[in-house]
């Protein structure tokens, strides 16, 4: 018959948790805003903590031990709402939570053997692991990092009930051994995993920061240039500049102006399709590409956005800021030719300017 050391199994567990920890507790000593990284950090020693308090592999002997490796889990699922945006804690997390302790104690005090107490209280505890296994994939949007994190955590809810299953003494000893293997891998690949999320998350800031205008959140010149670089089909490109804008800096200042560019943004996302492309090309001089319109859609969107803009003056310490726009409009045949395009529809706008301005000249 196989034996098992737990001592051993212990000190390997001890010492996956422990580096774990520490991996997550430097990187949030390293930037005290990512408090996702202390709950993943502290979820990991306190599980060491407990590894070694408890020789319990499989077995939930005390209500303590159900409650501390629950309280862990809940630090990691935590951790992961957190991590994204999210609201720490809910109603139905601490509900779980809390379970497998209150059934422990519950089944306990009215008498039921220790068997029951235990597979009860052992599946509440894998129905949290489960919980989070869900909450983690649902929450994947297309990453396949987040999904083997998912895939990780569900291994921890599966092995996690092998020990109660009615299997020989031989191969129930050989359950314990999995149960530890399992922690240790999946331990091994959530840290890996959840560091990677990081740096997949830092890489897109910096795609966002190199990509866009910062003082309008529109995309700027390389960000346009990286558009235009995709396979498109026929599309409208109208290129906008804001009237008078000189004027409005020196009379009310360059915040005002600012803010004026960033009014200017978001009014003409509220008016534009979703899909659509819209580029600061410097100063007040924006560039809008509408995949899939004609002429007619692509001048009907340009009156709209000019109509909206004039009918909003934006207020500005006191001051009514009257704004209007004026705008080229030009088409591109098969969307190969868009930067021609543009330049054409640059030179509508010149047209528009000298034409008395707030208006939409059509190629």
């Amino acid at each position: 018959m196989m034996t098992v050391s737990i001592p051993t199994l212990q000190l390997t567990e001890l010492i996956v948790f422990m580096t774990c920890g520490l991996v997550f507790v430097y990187g949030w000593f390293l930037r005290r805003d990512e408090f996702s990284f202390l709950c993943f950090g502290s979820n990991y020693l306190i599980s060491a903590a407990i590894t070694v308090g408890f020789d319990d592999f499989g077995r939930y002997g005390s209500w303590l031990s159900s409650l501390g490796w629950s309280l862990t889990a809940c630090m990691f699922w935590v951790g992961f709402r957190v991590f994204d945006g999210r609201r720490p804690l809910t109603p139905v997390m601490a509900v779980l939570t809390l379970l497998p302790a209150l059934l422990h104690v519950g089944l306990a005090a009215i008498g039921r053997d220790a068997e029951t107490v235990n597979t009860v209280s052992t599946l509440a505890y894998a129905q949290l692991e489960a919980a989070i296994a869900i909450y983690v994939l649902s929450t994947s949007r297309g990453s396949a990092i987040r999904r083997i994190a998912g895939l990780a955590q569900a291994a921890i809810a599966a092995a996690l009930c092998l020990p109660i299953l009615p299997f020989s003494p031989n191969v129930e000893q050989l359950t314990v051994v999995i149960v530890a293997i399992n922690d240790h891998v999946t331990s091994i690949v959530l840290t890996t995993a959840i560091l990677a999320l990081q740096s997949e998350r830092a890489y897109a800031a910096l795609e966002q920061i190199a990509n866009h205008d910062p003082l309008t959140g529109a995309l700027n010149r390389k960000g346009l240039d990286r558009e235009l670089k995709k396979e498109r089909k026929v599309a409208g490109v109208i290129v906008a500049d804001l009237d008078h804008f000189k004027a409005i800096n020196d009379r009310f200042g360059h915040a005002a102006g600012d803010d004026v560019l960033r009014e200017f943004v978001k009014c003409a996302k509220s008016v534009l399709p979703e899909a659509a492309i819209l580029a600061r090309l410097g100063g007040e001089e924006f560039v809008i590409v509408l995949e899939g319109h004609d002429r007619h859609a692509t001048v009907f969107l340009a009156e709209r956005l000019r109509f909206t803009l004039q009918d909003k003056p934006i207020a500005w310490n006191g001051h009514s800021i009257a704004v209007t726009v004026s705008l080229g409009v030009e088409m591109t045949d098969d969307g190969a030719e868009v930067v021609a395009a543009i330049e054409r529809a640059d030179a509508a706008l010149y047209k528009a300017k000298i034409s008395g301005r707030n208006r939409v000249q059509v190629v």
